[in-house]
């Protein structure tokens, strides 16, 4: 058994209704299902969805005091006054300055950047910022990507006499800032009709209106704000993305090429996922370690040299952020386990000195991954006594909402419902944590901490083909409201499963179903998997669909997402090399090395003692606090009968056999019917017989061993044949024929010297089909059958 990661959500859609949706887009059932997901179910809504290059994006004047923004960057191009764009240290920041910069640049104006320090400034606008922009002989300044929460500081900047411009995409509070123009898609007077754009969405919109026409040549910034911002990836900004990843495949920006070169990545294939895992984290990766002025000015710049230089200080510092990401991550698991799992964390608020605030949105969003629940993850200022850090959280939850309900804790704070950064004094830290763990208590219900994972439909391997992944190719680009299409593949099985990459923490196996279509499948960052399924496993899995392109051949393959197995697993570990693997494993609390000989024990701890090792003798050994844990049978029983007495009583999810000794594994031979006769024949030539007296010298004349004249002697005592007082063996008078089955004595022989052949010669499949018999059997034991 494997449980998922997730909990999975199949999709389910009205059949009538999804076939007037076919019909309308002249597309199969299962399209339909998709595009009607995606709020596509006319021909006009496909088209448009389908074909950028027939669209044009809305008219910017629609975005409420537009014009009162043009109006006045107009005028202050004219009078040569200069011009300052505040942004942000992000991948949307920085591109939100490239694109308004290279708009202003193009009319003529004396325009520059300034990008506050996420360390010793924060994020977003402040009074000494402003304040030095003024000095410097700055007449306006235009926000891009903040500005929308700071009130006190655009109050500040008109009373200093600095003229402010906001464009931002963040959320709003009830009263706009005090500005000349204010730029936001969801602003209360705004007729826009489309309201999640990223902040370079709305400095491109300004841009749009500034210039009078669409600067179509910037859209692959646009794009890869867009995607990296993770806004909703559906109308103008799909528009937005579509067309500009069609420029970042032929025309990019020329520091992007220097990145993507230096990245060994290919911009002429350039999808969502080369900016989302490339471009976006090394743009974002210098604004987490110190200042983000190298990745304004690598979009910036029109010097190849230059841009080489500069691609390669990100790329470093890209390094350095992914070092230094794993190293907090393993502190704050650590921490979470050792401190905060259990009833009253229902929102996981950690902090340390020396961790980078810079990358702590990262932790933060690898911890709600593995947690699924809302985390904040802190880096903590001794000296200042501030904590500055991040939060990510999960769908129920909007934390934007529950930090602002608790604004007077914190110093600063914005961002989205699932993210938001903040900074706070180090002695209010617990006040919020148990504020924010009261608030999810009460509005969270326990399925609200399980990660949903949405699958679009339960498929058969069959239907896995090359054009089947080119229809579902056309609802890229993916991301946000737009997710990649996961489907469901129910009662498979692998074939091949095995580990691979450099550290082998990847997983490559082929799905196969009962017709015997084969489907290849990788899952990334689970190598640890491939032990946890046996070769008889029914597996349900999720996953996303590609082909995979390899020495000029095209195959379907899936991305394993999730999977899980519902029943108990069996692994033959009885060669020496799947045996060894297993000792290598180590001991876990989750499994029992179950012994029938002392001596394999005293062998398995002394080569390990973290083993756990339980000795049995009898099935009352077997405790019941062992029932749950995966039970590996490291020898062979005396008795079978007990580790059929186990196996029924187990309630593990896996059990593992290997039965082997350290006295080797010799079946015990049954006696053949002539020897029984030949020692029926000295009983009753040497009435009475002193069995003990005459045991070394029937062995050696018949080449028997004791145990096997002892074997007989009880059958014949079984049968009646004979009786035994004092050591004496005396005939009895029978006049009955019987034969040696009739025996129980025989009989039990026989069926355990079948089953020791049963385990240490079967076959897996024979091996499967015994100890499932077996745990269906309600405890009793196939051996009590047989006798009875």
């Amino acid at each position: 058994m494997i449980h998922s990661k997730y909990k999975w959500q199949l999709e389910t859609a009205d059949e009538k209704a999804m076939e007037q949706v076919a019909q309308a887009l002249q597309c199969t059932l299962p399209m339909a299902e998709l595009y009607a997901r995606r709020k596509v179910t006319t021909a006009g809504q496909l088209d448009k969805f389908l074909h950028p290059d027939k669209y044009e994006a809305y008219d910017p004047f629609l975005l409420a005091e537009m014009e009162l923004a043009v109006t006045r960057i107009k005028q202050a191009i004219d009078a040569g006054e200069q011009i300052l764009v505040f942004g942000d240290y992000d991948a949307d920041g920085v591109t939100s300055v490239t694109v308004l910069l290279k708009a202003l640049r193009k009319l003529g104006a004396e325009a520059e950047f300034y990008i506050p320090n996420r360390f010793t400034e924060g994020y977003g606008p402040n009074k000494a910022a402003f304040t030095q922009a003024k000095d410097a002989g700055v007449g306006l300044l235009i926000t891009v990507d903040n500005g929308i929460a700071a009130l006190d500081v655009m109050a500040h900047a008109k009373e200093i006499g600095l003229d402010v411009i906001v464009t931002d995409h963040h959320e709003a509070k009830e009263t706009m800032p005090e500005a000349v123009a204010v730029i936001h898609p969801r602003h209360p007077e705004s007729n826009y009709p489309f309201p999640d754009l990223a902040g370079v969405g709305v400095a491109y919109k300004l841009a749009h209106a500034l210039l009078g026409e669409e600067p179509t040549e910037l859209l692959d910034l646009v794009a890869i704000g867009t995607v990296a911002d993770l806004v909703s990836l559906t109308d103008e900004n799909r528009l937005f993305v579509q067309k500009g990843l069609r420029i970042l495949r032929d025309n990019p920006n020329i520091g992007v090429a220097a990145l993507a070169k230096l990245a060994s990545t290919k911009l002429s294939e350039a999808t969502e996922e080369t900016i989302g895992f490339t471009i976006a984290p090394r743009l974002n990766a210098v604004g987490r370690l110190g200042p983000a002025d190298p990745a304004a000015d690598l979009l910036l710049t029109e010097d190849p040299e230059e841009a080489v230089f500069l691609a390669e200080e990100i790329d470093e510092a890209n390094k350095e952020r992914q070092a230094i990401v794993t190293q907090i991550t393993e502190e704050a698991i650590a921490m979470i386990e050792a401190e905060f799992l259990g009833d009253g964390n229902e929102v996981f608020m950690l902090g340390k000195a020396g961790w980078n605030p810079g990358v702590v949105g990262i932790v933060a969003s690898r911890l709600v991954d593995r947690y699924a629940r809302p985390v904040i993850v802190l880096g903590i200022d001794d000296v200042t006594g501030l904590a500055k850090g991040s939060g990510r959280s999960i769908e129920a939850f909007h934390l934007y909402k529950a930090l602002d309900a608790n604004h007077e804790l914190l110093t600063a704070f914005g961002g989205h419902p699932m993210a938001a950064g903040m900074t706070l004094n180090v002695a209010d830290i617990p006040a919020l944590r148990a504020n924010l763990a009261k608030r999810a208590r009460e509005t969270l219900a326990p399925e609200d901490f399980v990660s949903v994972l949405r699958v679009e439909e339960a498929i058969p391997v069959e239907s896995v083909t090359l054009e089947f992944i080119g229809q579902l190719n056309k609802l890229a680009p993916f991301g946000t409201d737009n997710p990649k299409p996961v489907f469901a593949l129910e009662g498979v099985k692998l074939d091949g499963t095995k580990r691979i990459g450099a550290d082998k923490t990847h997983l490559k196996t082929a799905i196969t179903s009962e017709s015997g279509a084969v489907l290849d499948a990788v899952g990334f960052g689970t190598g640890e998997l491939v032990e946890k399924i046996s070769p008889m496993a029914r597996v349900d899995i999720v996953g996303e669909l590609s082909i995979n392109e390899w020495n000029n051949m095209r195959k379907p393959q899936l991305r394993i997402v999730d999977l899980k197995i519902g029943h108990w697993q069996l692994f033959d570990v009885r060669s020496r090399g799947e045996w060894e693997k297993l000792l290598q494993a180590g001991g876990t609390s989750d499994k029992v090395f179950i012994c029938f000989q002392q001596a394999t024990r005293d062998a398995l701890l002394a080569a390990n003692p973290a083993l756990i090792c339980a000795q049995v003798k009898t099935a009352r050994d077997f405790a019941d606090d062992l029932a749950t844990k995966d039970v590996i049978f490291a020898d062979m029983p005396e008795d079978v009968a007990v580790l059929e007495a186990i196996v029924a009583k187990t309630q593990a999810q896996r059990i593992y056999l290997h039965v082997a000794s350290e006295n080797g594994n010799a079946i015990a031979s049954m006696p053949s019917r002539q020897h029984f006769a030949q020692f029926y024949a000295v009983l009753k030539k040497h009435q009475p017989f002193p069995l003990q007296q005459n045991m070394a010298r029937l062995c050696k004349q018949f080449s028997w061993t004791s145990e096997q004249v002892d074997f007989m002697s009880r059958v014949f005592f079984d049968l009646n044949f004979a009786t035994m007082e004092d050591g004496v063996v005396r005939l009895n008078d029978v006049q009955e024929k019987r034969n040696l089955e009739d025996s129980q004595v025989y009989k039990v022989r026989e069926y355990r010297m079948a089953m020791e052949q049963k385990l240490l010669y079967s076959n897996y499949n024979e091996l499967y089909a015994w100890i499932e018999k077996l745990m269906n059997s309600k405890g009793n034991s196939i051996l009590e059958e047989i006798v009875q």
